[in-house]
This record gives C-alpha cells, sequence and structure tokens, in this order.
C-alpha cells in the first residue's frame, strides 16, 4: 500500500509520501476523520477522467492497473491496486495520467484535507489480485444478509460532474495486522453504518448469512449495507488496511437481483 500526496504551492509541485490516520477496526467511530463530500467509481481510460485541477482536495484509490502519476518536476511514479493518490492542484499542468487501456478507479472528494507527510509502513502483501476488482454488495434480506455483485447504478465512464456523484457523509481508516498463520475467526456484526469499504492492504473472508464466501484483497470493495438483520462475518489476514467512505441515505441504493 502506497500513498502518494501531491500539493501545488506558490513555489512549485510537491510529491511526497502521505501518511494515512488511522484506529483500530474494532472501534467503530467517529467516520468522518477525512470530510469525503462525494466518491465515483469508474473503469477509465485516460481521456475518460476528470482533470485533477478541476476536482479541488481529492483522492483516487486505484483499484486495478498499473496508473503512472507524473507531478510536474518531479518523478513519475507508477500505483497499483490498493495504492491511494491524494491530490490538490490547480494549474492544468500540474499533474498527468497515464495507463494502458483501462484502469479501475474510485475518486473521493475529501473538502480541503490532506494527508500529512509520512510512511504508513504497511506490511506489503504476499499476494495481489490480478484482473478487474472484486465488487460485492452485502445487505440485509428480511434478516439474512446476502451477497451479491455490486453493479454501479450509472455509467462507469466517462466520469460525470461532481454534481451528479453520490454524496457521502465522510471518511476513515482502519487497520489491524492479523498475522500471515491463515485466517484470523470473526464474530457477525452488523455494517455501522451504510459504507463502502475499500481494501487497501491485507486481505479476509466475508461471510454472510446466505452462504456466500468472498475473499476481498487490495483493490476491492465491498458496498457493506447490512446495518440491520443478522449481519456478516469478516475474518482478516496480513496488515489489513481499509479505507472506509459511508454513503448519505438515499445516494446509492441498489435493488437486489431476482
Amino acid at each position: 500500500m502506497r500513498v502518494l500526496r501531491v500539493r501545488e504551492t506558490s513555489t512549485g509541485v510537491e510529491a511526497e509520501s502521505g501518511y494515512l490516520p488511522y484506529r483500530d477496526s474494532r472501534v467503530k467511530g467517529p467516520a468522518d476523520v477525512i470530510p469525503a463530500t462525494a466518491f465515483w467509481l469508474t473503469r477509465a481510460g485516460t481521456d475518460d477522467v476528470p482533470a485533477p485541477a478541476a476536482l479541488g482536495s481529492h483522492a483516487v484509490v486505484v483499484l486495478s492497473g498499473e496508473v503512472g502519476v507524473e507531478p510536474r518536476g518531479a518523478q513519475r511514479t507508477v500505483l497499483t491496486a490498493g495504492d491511494v493518490l491524494c491530490v490538490d492542484v490547480h494549474a492544468d499542468d500540474a499533474l498527468t495520467f497515464s495507463w494502458d487501456g483501462f484502469a479501475w478507479l474510485l475518486y473521493v472528494t475529501t473538502d480541503g484535507w490532506l494527508p500529512e507527510i509520512g510512511d504508513n509502513e504497511a506490511r506489503p502483501d504476499a499476494v495481489k489480485r490480478a484482473g478487474r476488482p472484486l465488487l460485492t454488495w452485502i445487505h440485509d434480506d428480511a434478516g439474512t444478509s446476502r451477497s451479491e455483485p455490486l453493479r454501479w447504478p450509472g455509467d462507469l465512464a466517462p466520469v460525470p460532474p461532481v454534481e451528479q456523484w453520490p454524496r457521502s457523509r465522510g471518511a476513515f481508516v482502519t487497520r489491524r495486522d492479523y498475522g500471515d498463520d491463515g485466517y484470523v475467526p470473526g464474530v457477525w456484526h452488523n455494517g455501522p453504518r451504510s459504507q463502502l469499504g475499500i481494501t487497501l492492504n491485507g486481505c479476509a473472508e466475508n461471510e454472510t448469512g446466505d452462504g456466500t464466501v468472498t475473499t476481498p484483497r487490495a483493490g476491492d470493495i465491498a458496498y457493506i449495507d447490512d446495518v440491520t438483520g443478522d449481519g456478516h462475518l469478516t475474518r482478516g489476514q496480513g496488515d489489513r488496511w481499509m479505507l472506509f467512505v459511508t454513503v448519505s441515505p438515499g445516494h446509492l441504493e441498489l435493488t437486489p437481483e431476482r
């Protein structure tokens, strides 16, 4: 997991490692350590994404692909699944992206927030998922949780104006080192609120009441929407980092498959 912080100042463009503030995954609140305001999931070519200068302060989570980031006057950096780019630039030439074909990305506006400079020193994953990310919707169905594919309620690309993105109440990061000796047992629990859970590092098994088991790794997203009912079970492995983006009521309403 790498966090790249790019900021434009009066003297130029600064590109440094960013430190994500985090808490233990067993601590459930508050939900707005990062003041996220809107978010968008995309599978996009470089021509399909907004110019960084148009978004103000924001984060881009790489879900799959190899995304080249070249700040003006700085060395090009390649980000892969689970890496995070945090940006606040104002000039159109301050930052350029490059990748082959399509990349899966999650955009999150952050309302003036950027991480402090530093290194989170996450233990690297032994294995990363190849190909497209795993997108899962976990929801309550008459008391029993179910896992279904997360189908974004709109075209993934081109990315629309921010005014059309779903809104968020905020975001936060958790960390728990489960070790590498197999999955650590978990307990059944509900999501404390409707939220996107993006795996940045480590891996897990999520089991729902319908018997489905999914295995999220770096770059995978679960929309955790089972705030009622019997909940779901999570078993962790590795140095597991998660970014949670809360969802404002009515802003990401999905329809179950029948």
